[in-house]
């Protein structure tokens, strides 16, 4: 059976993972990924595989892969980007237009992961990192986003850094749209000319917003973009059966290990040999500075 664009990465991301240039080599496989094709994975980018260890090499090399997709992404929108290499400190894509340039950051999760919170995706760092450049994105799967509440959205609203979907993207791609960008880039404005003073810092006003000015940018209807927001949940329910035949698989490997390898197992899992040598190193470094 051919395989899914989806095992595909995977795949190549096991087989590049542990070399040094394991970006450039993502990059130069991937770089010309047509449009097509884009718009019809491009949801699915945001989902973190479950297959991949936590904070493992696989997890930041699929978290580089997402900033290629979204340089890509904003490309089709009539948007020059690149991936930025510089680490920490900086946003990890810029795009540069006519009349002013962009800072972004896609975000990645898995869906075994409990609730997000707002420092997770770093809209205050984000605004940092524009420094003299006029704008700021942060794209992250829509079904990630916080609720109501969350403090994302007085953030993004008082620092002026625009928080899109994955879903959003892909709509605004295949509606063809390109350059006419801007509203989009300053939702604040629209927000306080349109909403109500004491509703202007609520996520459900942000993505109407949101969902407004896309409609508006690409001349179609609400209508139209909930039956584009009906595919999301679809690829997500797709997707997390994935990661979920992925966790019942490891249940029976499990199952099939003796009590000895059990044991060994669940020390490593929990990490506690490397616990009893951060102690140790911990008494040493506390008598060698009284000494």
């Amino acid at each position: 059976m051919k395989k899914t664009f989806r095992e595909e990465i995977i795949d190549d991301i096991f087989k590049f993972s542990g070399e040094k240039n394991a970006f450039e080599l993502i990059e130069n496989k991937y770089r010309s990924i047509n449009k097509k094709t884009l718009t019809e994975e491009l949801i699915q980018v945001g989902i973190m595989p479950e297959v991949f260890d936590h904070d493992s090499s696989e997890e930041k090399l699929w978290s580089k892969f997402s900033d290629l997709i979204l340089s890509k992404s904003l490309g089709y929108l009539g948007l020059p980007s690149e991936v930025l290499r510089t680490r920490g400190n900086s946003a990890d894509v810029y795009s540069k237009a006519k009349e002013y340039t962009l800072v972004s950051d896609a975000k990645c999760f898995r869906l075994s992961r409990t609730a997000k919170n707002q420092k997770d995706f770093k809209v205050k760092a984000l605004d940092d990192w524009r420094r003299e450049d006029t704008y700021a994105l942060l794209v992250s799967p829509l079904s990630q986003y916080p609720a109501d509440q969350s403090q994302i959205y007085p953030q993004a609203f008082s620092q002026n850094v625009t928080l899109l979907s994955y879903l959003h993207l892909q709509f605004l791609i295949k509606k063809g749209v390109s350059g006419n960008l801007e509203d989009l880039w300053k939702l604040p404005v629209y927000i306080k000319k349109n909403y109500k003073l004491e509703d202007q810092k609520r996520g459900y006003t942000y993505w109407h917003a949101v969902d407004t000015v896309v409609c508006k940018i690409t001349g179609q209807t609400i209508e139209i973009l909930k039956k584009y927001k009906q595919q999301e949940i679809e690829k997500t329910r797709e997707v997390g059966q994935e990661g979920i035949n992925y966790w019942i698989s490891k249940i029976e490997e499990f199952k099939k290990l003796s009590r000895e390898q059990a044991v060994k197992l669940l020390i490593k899992a929990q990490k506690i040999e490397q616990k009893i040598e951060t102690i140790k190193k911990a008494i040493e470094k506390a008598f060698v500075e009284k000494l």
